[in-house]
């Protein structure tokens, strides 16, 4: 059976303090969701790749990425405000 020290690397900090932020499941979850509202607004008003770049200033190949729902790089806050932006609220 493992204890806590077992689990604990050379600095005394748990294996899941060591994670790396951006494969932390809650903020995976959160850019998921956040990439999926982007979709589902941008099909509703009909837009197109560039539609959406324009509309959330965001460049071609981010847009590609959050209409295929692979956000796993891309920073929350950078997806937040381009929903914001798409939803015409003040960012």
């Amino acid at each position: 059976m493992l204890t806590p020290t077992d689990l604990a690397d050379s600095r005394g900090r748990s294996l899941s303090a060591r994670r790396h932020p951006l494969t932390d499941p809650a903020r995976m979850a959160q850019a998921r969701t956040l990439a999926g509202w982007i979709a589902v607004i941008a099909e509703d008003r009909g837009l197109d790749e560039r539609g959406v770049a324009a509309a959330t200033g965001l460049d071609i190949e981010d847009v590609r990425a959050v209409l295929d729902g692979t956000v796993f790089m891309m920073p929350v806050s950078t997806l937040d405000r381009a929903l914001r932006r798409l939803e015409g609220r003040p960012h």
